[in-house]
């Protein structure tokens, strides 16, 4: 059978190993499957306490569900495990194997095995069969606490089980190898030669498995003889550029995140097939989508958009860059948006794929509405005064200069409107100024009592020949606020000219200045003609007038309560009306309280 002792030794030797393996297997391989579950067990406890902060953070900082779910797919993909964030009460808040909709159909997680264990010790760890992904798996679970030692919940990674069988095949093979080696070394010189071989070899593979896994730590330091040292030095120069390779597109892909999410605008990405390759949150949060689930479908299915899904097909097929404004529905609001698609391609001119960016223009719009209404309307306050005047010069030059009591009373009359002008024109450069908020000049520390005093006294005059008393009601050095003194008085002398002008003679008008908390009131309550209810909202629009014939006829602007409104805004403050037909107004100025 054997042509001689080498051979029949050989052979000898190796049904000794083969023996002797299979009752190494019978005995050890429940210590090793155990020693191969702690050892997997501390790996995944290594990649928990890893994301243990970024979890820490999100549920410290009230994370919506979105962004927990995105975190915990993001780790999974990095762990290559299945990744599951619990509450402090069992409910699942986050599950990368598991949907949102499935999300809410599981049960409470408090009492599983890994949990209640995590409890008491640094780590909880069960192996057993997820009904949820119907395997077995092996979990390792963590009591996470906020920074203040407060409880949030459980952070817990699992893995298949198959994972641990792998590997105490592995480690059988590599038991049986070592064994057969180690025999055979009395054999022949050969085995131990192949056997000093395998060990560099086996080196190798591990540090080629760990750099695969994604650890380019992994380094060479004794380095073999031979072919073999040649291999793990190119290994170690492989491992040394994939990581530098790594960490700049790593860092590239966050910084270009970073600037995505920065914008104002939004941006939206397809290839060259009309799929979205990229999505920033501003585009989430137009049509209600999420970037995980978008990506790979096309612009129209993801968007429900027809109008920007034909302009980026268009940027793809004409190759060159197109605009539309469009109307889109954000927070319940129309919103103008000027899209504009254009191609993209690489440094050799191939076609890569199309760049839409969203601006949104509704703010310039409106802005020039408001320009075109406020020229119209302008444009209409100086007409009148102005072809009044002309009117009045024109009949003078008629002759109507040598009739000394109607020219006299003409006179009277153009003065009157250039008064009128002249106010007008003043009220227009104050709203523009404070508009711009230009020159207003610095806050100081203004009492409110003084401010009231200064404007009842330009007023008096005005207010004695109708007949009207003012009483005022302040107490001295208690309202006090930040802001511009003329611009406040200006304000305030605003409400009481208001306030004299639309209450009848013999009326009375009260004027409360008092603080309220952090807040300090000035109130101006008359006994005039009221406002409407339904133009109380209104009445602070530039130009417009309750009683049009009346406010002209008492040399009113329409732009009173429209700088009182500007002035408040300026000052961080309010302003509040409360009126009713025939019995009065009051116009109340909320300012923050400079103490």
């Amino acid at each position: 059978m054997f042509k001689n002792i080498q051979s029949a030794l050989v052979a000898s030797f190796f049904g000794l190993v083969f023996i002797t393996l299979v009752v190494f297997a019978l005995i050890a391989t429940p210590s090793i499957r155990s020693t191969t579950v702690h050892y997997i067990s501390e790996e995944i406890a290594k990649e928990l306490a890893l994301s243990q902060a970024d979890f820490v953070q999100l549920l410290e900082t009230g994370a919506s569900s979105r962004q927990l779910r995105a975190l915990t797919e993001h780790v999974a993909q990095l762990a290559q495990c299945r990744v599951t964030l619990i509450s402090d009460n069992g409910r699942v808040l986050a599950d990368s194997a598991t949907t949102p909709n499935e999300l809410q159909k599981l049960e409470n997680h408090g009492q599983r095995p890994e949990i209640v264990m995590s409890r008491t010790e640094r780590f909880g760890l069960a192996l057993r069969k997820s009904e949820t992904l119907d395997q077995n798996l092996i979990y390792v679970a963590k009591s996470i606490r906020s920074r203040a030692g407060q409880p949030l919940g459980y952070l817990r990674f699992a893995v298949p089980s198959t994972h641990a069988v792998d590997l105490v095949i592995k480690i059988h093979k590599a038991m049986a190898i070592a064994l057969a080696f180690a025999l055979l070394t009395a054999i022949c010189l050969s085995i131990i030669f192949a056997r000093a071989y395998s060990v560099p070899i086996a080196r190798l593979a591990n540090i080629s498995h760990r750099i695969a896994m994604g650890d380019f730590s992994q380094r060479i330091k004794d380095r073999s003889r031979f072919e073999i040292g040649q291999l793990e030095a190119a290994v170690d120069t492989m491992s040394q550029r994939l990581a530098e390779t790594f960490e700049k597109l790593t860092l590239e892909r966050g910084q270009m995140s970073a600037i995505l999410s920065g914008m104002a605008e939004g941006v939206l990405a397809v290839d060259q097939d009309g799929r979205l390759i990229l999505i920033n949150p501003v585009v989430e949060d137009i049509f209600g989508i999420v970037e995980p689930e978008a990506i790979g479908k096309t612009a129209q299915s993801a968007l429900h958009n027809a109008a920007i899904a034909s302009l980026v097909q268009q940027a793809l097929s004409f190759l060159r860059t197109v605009k539309k404004e469009l109307q889109l529905s954000r927070h319940n609001a129309e919103e103008t948006f000027l899209a504009q698609a254009s191609p993209i391609r690489n440094d050799q001119g191939k076609l890569l794929g199309s760049v839409c960016v969203l601006y949104n223009i509704s703010e310039l719009r409106r802005l020039e509405k408001h320009r075109s209404e406020f020229v119209a309307n302008v444009s209409h306050e100086l007409k009148t005064p102005l072809t009044a005047i002309r009117n009045y010069v024109e009949t003078l030059a008629g002759g109507a200069v040598n009739e000394k009591e109607l020219a006299r009373d003409f006179l009277n009359k153009i003065e009157k409107h250039a008064i009128n002008l002249s106010r007008l024109i003043d009220d227009i450069l104050e709203i523009s100024q404070l508009e711009a908020k230009k020159d207003l000049g610095p806050f100081i520390r203004l009492d409110l009592a003084d401010i009231i005093k200064r404007a009842i006294e330009t007023i008096s005059e005005k207010a004695k020949k109708k007949s009207i008393v003012i009483s005022v009601e302040c107490s001295d050095g208690d309202a006090y606020v930040l802001g511009i003194e003329e611009h406040i008085y200006r304000a305030a002398l605003n409400l009481l000219d208001n306030a004299v002008s639309y209450t009848e003679s013999g009326g009375q008008i009260e004027v409360f200045c008092l603080r309220q908390g952090s807040k300090v009131k000035l109130a101006v309550a008359d006994t005039g003609i009221g406002i409407p209810a339904d133009e109380q909202e209104r009445i602070f629009e530039r130009f417009y007038r309750v009683d049009k014939a009346r406010s002209r006829e008492l040399g009113g602007t329409g732009l009173g309560l429209s700088i009182v409104k500007h002035v408040m805004n300026t000052h961080n403050g309010s302003i509040e009306v409360n009126s009713v037909i025939g019995q009065g107004s009051t116009f109340t100025l909320v300012f923050p309280s400079a103490d």
